[in-house]
Formats: structure tokens, C-alpha cells, sequence
């Protein structure tokens, strides 16, 4: 067999075997390579003399990993509708150097970045929707990668106990637990004693929820909408559910 499709058959079932792609993989290619296919001369070692271009780009393409950004991160990222980001540092990783390295924050113009860089701090900003960072590298291949981080707002979800009304204000609802949320699901448990209503309150957009309890659908009624004003100080329309029952002790109840 000629010598250059004996290397090429040979290094075929290496690449679609994938078994030879790691540092321990490539060294053995090379001593195929230097054992099969390079003539020895006494006393001489193995260099790159002895290998065609066509070669070398064949163990080149074996090694090869295209750039990737596997993970990236932003503080500040997750907030209140209506609070104010001033504030974040971009944290993120590569699996490899890139050959350039840029970062590009919501509409402001694209900067580029040390290829050593794996952060950038933001200060000064005045950030209330959500905003898109946009990590970009590229490899000596030129294959890019991007990695986008969003510093983002959301409404809450609120959930606890309270006296039994007619109607509750904001001040009742910021006295609840709550959590930032996308939708209306969620599951929680409280301690309802005796004259205590259990209160789910919901911007009115979510829609109107199911409610389970004990194993049981219902046992909510919904007590009106007021335009609730949030800690962050944004108003918007929340819809009040309360418990039918007073005094359900420890429950488990399950929104959707």
C-alpha cells in the first residue's frame, strides 16, 4: 500500500474511532506515525521534519477542540420590577485561550477584552429592564462562540397568613413571604391558626390560579385586585386569593 494512504487509512480509523483525541491518543499516532511511515536513521530522533504538511494537518485536525464559553455568570442578574441595577460583574470560562475576546452590554458598543480576561465589572449603570450581555471568542481556527448573561426584573409572588377581610392593601401583602416569578406555580406551606386565613397574591397577568390542598382541588375564593405598590416601589395589579377556611394548621398547598 503507498505510503501516504497507508497513513491516511490509518489515521481515519483513529479520527472515527475517537479514541486517540487526548494528549495520551496523539502520542501514540505519533509513534505509529514514526514506527510505519518515518524512515530511521541510527541514532536520530523523531522531528517534524519528518512529516508532510498534509500530515501534520491530519494530527492537527485529531487535536483540535473548537472553542466553547462553558459557563457564564452575572451578579445583580435577578430583581425586583422597578428596583435599579447599578452595578455587575460578568464572570465567565473557556475551555481554551481565545485568539480574541470581546464583551458587548445591552446597546452600548462592543468592547474588546484581554484573551487572559474571565470577568468584567460594570459600574455606574442605570439598569431597570432586562438587559442582554453578550460574551463573544473566537479560536485560531476562527470558529466563535458566544455566551449571553441577562441581568433581569420580575414581579413577586406572595404567600403567608393574615386576618380575615373584605379586602388587603399593599401593606398587607409586602407583610408576606415572597419569591421573584415567571408565572403563577408554586408550592408552599404554612401554619394556619385559629382566625388565620392562608393569602396567595399574583400580578393579575399571571391569570386565575387552581389551588390544591391536602390532596384536595379548591378551597380558595379570590378577595378582589388592588394595585399593589412592590418594595422596589413599581405598582402594578395583583389579584388576592384567601383560604375559604380559618385555622387549617399545617398545609401544604400546591398553585397552578
Amino acid at each position: 500500500m503507498p505510503r501516504q494512504k497507508a497513513v491516511a487509512n490509518d489515521i481515519q480509523v483513529l479520527a472515527d474511532g475517537k479514541k486517540y483525541l487526548d494528549n495520551e491518543g496523539l502520542a501514540y499516532l505519533l509513534t505509529k506515525l514514526d514506527a510505519k511511515y518515518v524512515e530511521q536513521v541510527a541514532g536520530k530522533g523523531l522531528s517534524e521534519n519528518d512529516f508532510t504538511d498534509e500530515y501534520k494537518q491530519m494530527i492537527d485536525d485529531l487535536a483540535y477542540v473548537k472553542i466553547a464559553i462553558t459557563a457564564g455568570s452575572a451578579t445583580n442578574s435577578s430583581n425586583e420590577i422597578g428596583a435599579t441595577v447599578t452595578e455587575t460583574t460578568v464572570n465567565f470560562t473557556l475551555n481554551k485561550e481565545p485568539k480574541t475576546l470581546k464583551i458587548k452590554f445591552g446597546s452600548e458598543a462592543e468592547e474588546t477584552l484581554a484573551t487572559s480576561a474571565r470577568s468584567k465589572t460594570y459600574t455606574g449603570k442605570s439598569v431597570k429592564e432586562n438587559t442582554n450581555i453578550v460574551i463573544t471568542a473566537t479560536d485560531e481556527r476562527n470558529a466563535t462562540a458566544t455566551r449571553t448573561v441577562t441581568i433581569s426584573f420580575q414581579p413577586k409572588v406572595y404567600w403567608g397568613i393574615a386576618d380575615n377581610k373584605a379586602s388587603y392593601t399593599s401593606a398587607d401583602i409586602l407583610a408576606l413571604e415572597s419569591a421573584l416569578a415567571s408565572n403563577r406555580n408554586r408550592t408552599f406551606s404554612v401554619n394556619a391558626g385559629a382566625g388565620k386565613h392562608i393569602i396567595y397574591a399574583i400580578p393579575q397577568y399571571f391569570g386565575t390560579p387552581t389551588f390544591n390542598v391536602g390532596g384536595f382541588d379548591g378551597g380558595f375564593i379570590k378577595v378582589g385586585t388592588i394595585e399593589h405598590t412592590n418594595a422596589s416601589g413599581y405598582k402594578q395589579n395583583y389579584d388576592v386569593w384567601k383560604s375559604v377556611n380559618a385555622g387549617l394548621g399545617q398545609t401544604s398547598v400546591t398553585v397552578k
